[in-house]
């Protein structure tokens, strides 16, 4: 069974790829971080990669359902360039700003191979059982 083949797994491996290279960019910021003239740089984010994709709605198929309250736009952070400061020589890495992005990206990683090891797991049981 081929996995690259299935949506989610596509999406993952998408999702890991993005991840890493944020990775990267926010380690060569912090190496940098005294470097005159350095501007920190950072990857758009992901929802820029899932655009054009339509989310997955919910259907009510009785109207004893309860409706969902949820809404399907995915949030954005904007405009959070403007709160750090850059330093005399014209640095504006910011380790605190990094170590941040850093910690987010870590989660997110670790979400991710959660979420594909457990799907892997579920598509095992199902081959088994089937």
């Amino acid at each position: 069974m081929d996995l690259s083949k299935i949506g989610f797994f596509q999406l993952a491996g998408t999702r890991l790829d993005y991840l890493a290279q944020r990775q990267k960019l926010i380690a060569e910021n912090v190496v940098n971080a005294n470097t005159p003239d350095y501007q920190a740089r950072d990857l758009k984010s992901f929802d820029s990669v899932m655009e054009g994709i339509r989310p997955v709605e919910t259907a009510r198929t009785s109207a004893l359902h309860l409706a969902s309250t949820r809404t399907t736009t995915p949030y954005r952070e904007e405009g959070k360039a403007g709160l750090w400061e850059s330093t005399p020589s014209g640095n504006a890495v910011s380790l605190e700003q990094e170590m941040i992005k850093g910690s987010e990206t870590r989660d997110a990683f670790a979400l991710t191979t959660s979420l594909f090891q457990r799907n892997v797991q579920m598509l095992r049981m199902a081959w088994r059982n089937g």
